[in-house]
């Protein structure tokens, strides 16, 4: 709960001393879970559910209580950080890809491109870097939630496939 707890008050700008008010706990308590010594205890929960004026905290809260498997509240943060949300943006991105390479052409040689060739191709190359961007995302959360998953081994696996492939 460390983690809710320091993103509320630096939101809000309060101190530990008004934490530990809707938690109904000490500012020392709130500054040992802020530093990861102590855990938030089931009565400073019932009473931060009961108390907290601020819906964002109690949705952390409730997202690291139960390790992810409510949804996040949004934040300063734009993205939701949970591997389906990711998933989901992925495979949306790649649909928008598939629509607009369907849409446009890539026959023209670039020497004989018009402007609005110029232009399709420029909307191409931007759906492109959306799925680039949300699947890099994707697996980067991938490679932090599973500790089986690490960088090295998703490069070996691609350079095995790749190897593979040029065999056939």
């Amino acid at each position: 709960m460390q983690q809710s707890i320091v993103n509320y008050r630096k939101r809000s700008g309060i101190t530990q001393q008004d934490i530990a008010d809707i938690f109904f706990t000490d500012k020392s308590n709130i500054c040992n879970i802020e530093k990861g010594r102590r855990n938030v205890t089931v009565s400073m929960l019932e009473a931060g559910f009961a108390n907290a004026p601020d819906s964002h905290l109690l949705n952390d809260l409730a997202y690291e209580l139960t390790q992810g498997y409510t949804s996040p509240s949004p934040s300063n943060r734009v993205y939701d950080d949970h591997r389906l949300a990711f998933s989901m943006r992925v495979v949306r991105e790649m649909k928008d890809l598939k629509s607009v390479m369907a849409e446009h052409n890539l026959d023209k040689h670039p020497e004989f491109l018009t402007q609005e060739d110029k232009e399709e191709i420029h909307h191409i190359v931007a759906e492109v870097q959306d799925v680039i961007f949300e699947a890099t995302g994707f697996l980067m959360k991938l490679v932090k939630d599973y500790d089986f998953i690490t960088p090295q081994t998703v490069r070996k696996n691609r350079d095995v496939r790749l190897k593979m492939e040029r065999r056939i």
